[in-house]
């Protein structure tokens, strides 16, 4: 999906800018970590996987396919 598939033709959409992204992909990493550190039985897989969704998704958010 594109952003002008979202927005509009001829909107130009301003990009993050990549200091907040990295900042939140290191407090999501340091989140996930500590979840992995609890045994594979006792952690919360779901949460886990939605960690991993969220860091995919801060990874990819300003490529020009999105």
């Amino acid at each position: 999906m594109t952003n002008e598939y979202l927005y509009g033709e001829d909107v130009e959409v301003p990009e993050i800018p990549q200091e907040i992204i990295m900042r939140r992909i290191e407090l999501l990493k340091d989140n996930l970590a500590e979840l992995l550190d609890h045994s594979y039985y006792t952690r919360d897989g779901d949460r886990c996987n939605k960690i991993l969704k969220a860091i995919r998704f801060w990874e990819t958010i300003n490529n020009k396919d999105n």
